[in-house]
């Protein structure tokens, strides 16, 4: 290879063992020698850190959790007409709020995971992402996730709607809390910065 010449990527390095690959950044080698595979795949992150593969630069992790803030002041916006609701019940119904109020928080929970689920299939991010100019793409890079991908990606928002079922949801409560503290060690610690819900739908969050 013309070290000159080559623009960054992953390429076979002279005196490598054979099968081998390294990062090229575009003027020096960085990292050590890999096996030859996942790390030529669209989507792997370069061992010089903060970008993908495909040129995309993967977002900060504060910028990710300001955005989750944006998007729970956006839900709990949403949900005040629930939670009104299950005020009036608990005085109009007669005895029967509790399964009221447990029908309200349902409705509730579908309206809020319908916002997550079309704003990723159809926008490739919450409201809270693209205000802060970041994104969710697909492995190779693509938007908008589409359904398939953004369907695993909310995953963990369609499993929340079933926390508001009484004792199932206190199961369901424990394990999303589980979920979201390995996500944010994930976020911190991991080179492709990716959560769990990354993971499960094989995706990652870039710059706009």
């Amino acid at each position: 290879m013309n070290d000159g010449m080559q623009p960054p990527g992953w390429y076979p390095a002279q005196g490598d063992p054979p099968g081998t690959v390294r990062w090229w950044d575009g003027s020096n080698w960085i990292g050590g020698p890999q096996q030859q595979g996942v790390q030529q795949q669209a989507g792997y992150v370069s061992p010089s850190g903060g970008s993908l593969a495909s040129g995309q630069q993967l977002a900060d992790p504060w910028l990710r959790i300001a955005a989750g803030v944006i998007d729970f002041i956006i839900t709990l916006i949403i949900s005040i007409p629930f939670g009104i609701g299950a005020v009036f019940s608990a005085f109009d119904s007669g005895g029967a709020e509790v399964e009221l109020n447990i029908g309200l928080a349902i409705v509730g929970g579908l309206v809020t995971t319908a916002y997550y689920l079309l704003m990723n299939v159809y926008f490739s991010g919450t409201a809270g992402k693209l205000i802060l100019g970041i994104r969710i793409v697909q492995r190779d890079g693509t938007e908008p996730l589409g359904w398939p991908v953004g369907v695993r990606r909310t995953a963990n928002r369609l499993l929340g709607v079933l926390s508001n079922i009484p004792l199932l949801g206190i199961i369901i409560s424990l394990a999303l809390l589980v979920l979201n503290i390995v996500s944010l060690v994930f976020l911190f610690t991991d080179e492709e910065r990716r959560t769990v819900m990354d993971r499960i739908g094989d995706t990652y969050v870039v710059k706009k």
